[in-house]
């Protein structure tokens, strides 16, 4: 049985095959043998490279998607830019399935028969923080209103107005002090030991001894979070009213309730123990982060040769791709087979013990999802959108091939302008322009700090594999000054390839 080839399918075969080295090469320092060294001369494939110049800008965002487990509260300038940072949060509190308390029985009662609660309060751990940790902060903290409920199914951005939560004299409410170091313990105890670093929200006994009482009154209170957030306790709004300086992340809060109880020793004797229930603010339930950025004029000038990408929430890098270009006159025809792009970073003129660092990771995508892909909790896909982390050696960010991001923005302004193959140049621009007009932003893409998360396994010969879970704006503080700007020498390094004639 004979099998039969045609011309098209054998030339799509070959190119396939040689794409590969074609990418090798390409990755080489030394890019000026590509297309000429690694050829045979009478090959059906040829190779080309091309430089683009490219611009970019700083554009200020508004907000960003908060569905993150972090919470940042406090005030910070960064001594860099004096930009100005203010982060408040609101938390709910998670509790375990089915929760039980001791038996009503085996509780202590006052002379009136209420339970008898020691102490209550809120903690927040601080995991991390940014600035001078001796600086005095003021915060308030309110109890968020239990008929306003905030929804475990809304999209909440960095510009949510807590007040929407709260109803003015409703629950409970208080101001106090903190810092980053506890004062009032020695520096033996608390340096580099995180958990000394907490601020603690005192509270009334009342309220932990209503907080069991709606358990005992209906234990279904306490059957998820879901009720327990509508029957027992909303959550707070932690909000800083005071001092500039500091800024926490913090990674766990927790809301504790402290009470005397009945037991048996292990001798069988009744003896009273101290008991606690906790409820912490987890992923399971809503922790949300608002963000207040006062950005100078200076950092948005676009005549700036550097742009900026700022969080939480403040600035990215706006980058307009020369698509139109890479794909124009004999080009329109080709294969774009590697695409590179470099972003170095201008280091900081301001040299201070508290200067932010570079976002550690960034993500580029079009414009029109900076924000659809993280309410839809996408992955990258490598063809419309794309990850990379700042390399310390070359003082910069890389991108090692977006030619997939290309060809996906040619395809989108032909099929958009109604561009067919067999038109003439002069009619696919004539198509482009109208097209182009109605749709200015097909060409940018935006540059986003973000905070990836990766579980990694180990297999039986110890190697690791890593895999991407999700990727979340980052809320952390973080600047970094990129080159770039309308008319800076920042460039894309193309490779084509097509078949010769």
């Amino acid at each position: 049985m004979k099998t039969f080839f045609s011309l098209s399918a054998l030339r799509r075969s070959v190119l396939a095959l040689l794409i590969v080295p074609v990418l090798l090469a390409a990755c080489d320092d030394d890019t000026a043998i590509v297309g000429t060294g690694i050829m045979p001369g009478n090959d059906l494939v040829n190779s080309s490279q091309q430089t683009f110049r490219i611009t970019s800008r700083t554009v200020k965002t508004d907000s960003v998607l908060a569905n993150t487990n972090d919470s940042y509260l406090g005030c910070f300038i960064d001594p860099e830019t004096r930009a100005k940072t203010t982060c408040n949060f609101l938390a709910q509190f998670n509790v375990l399935e089915d929760t039980k308390l001791p038996a009503r029985e085996r509780l202590i009662n006052d002379s009136e028969g209420r339970i008898i609660v020691d102490s209550c309060d809120v903690r927040i751990y601080i995991d991390n923080y940014y600035g001078d940790s001796l600086t005095t902060m003021k915060m308030a903290v309110h109890e968020l209103d239990i008929d306003k409920p905030v929804s475990e199914n809304g999209h909440y951005y960095t510009t949510l107005n807590a007040d929407d939560f709260l109803t003015e004299g409703k629950g409970f409410s208080t101001t106090l002090s903190y810092s980053v170091k506890d004062l009032s313990r020695p520096d033996s105890v608390t340096d580099g030991n995180t958990y000394y670093r907490c601020i603690i929200v005192r509270m009334p006994a009342e309220y932990g001894r209503r907080m069991m009482e709606k358990y005992y009154e209906n234990p279904d209170n306490y059957k998820n979070s879901y009720n327990f957030i509508h029957n027992v306790c909303p959550g707070f709004l932690f909000k800083v009213t005071g001092g500039v300086g500091s800024m926490i992340y913090a990674k766990t809060t927790t809301l504790n309730v402290y009470f005397p109880y009945h037991t048996f020793n292990e001798e069988g004797r009744d003896t009273i123990m101290g008991g606690m229930q906790r409820m912490a603010a987890t992923e399971e339930v809503i922790q949300q982060t608002t963000v207040e950025n006062e950005i100078p004029a200076s950092m948005l000038n676009p005549d700036n040769d550097y742009t900026y990408i700022k969080s939480p929430a403040g600035l990215f890098t706006e980058i307009t791709l020369p698509v139109a270009d890479i794909v124009a006159g004999e080009h329109y025809t080709d294969s774009i087979n590697a695409v590179s792009l470099t972003l170095p970073r201008h280091n900081n003129e301001v040299q201070n013990a508290f200067n932010l660092n570079s976002p550690s990771t960034i993500l580029l995508l079009p414009k029109s999802e900076a924000y659809t892909f993280f309410e839809k909790n996408k992955l990258v896909d490598n063809v419309t959108s794309y990850l990379t982390t700042f390399n310390t050696d070359y003082n910069a960010y890389n991108f090692s091939n977006l030619s997939k991001l290309i060809t996906w923005m040619k395809q989108q302004r032909d099929n958009g302008a109604g561009v067919v193959y067999t038109d003439t140049e002069a009619q696919r621009n004539a198509k482009y322009a109208v097209w182009e007009a109605q749709n200015p932003d097909w060409n940018k893409v935006w540059l986003i700090p973000v905070n990836a998360h990766y579980s990694t396994s180990t297999n039986i010969y110890g190697g690791t594999t890593k895999v991407l879970l999700s990727i979340k704006n980052a809320l952390s503080m973080n600047s970094v000054r990129l080159k770039g700007g309308p008319s800076s020498d920042l460039s894309i390094d193309v490779v084509y390839t097509k078949f010769n004639d």
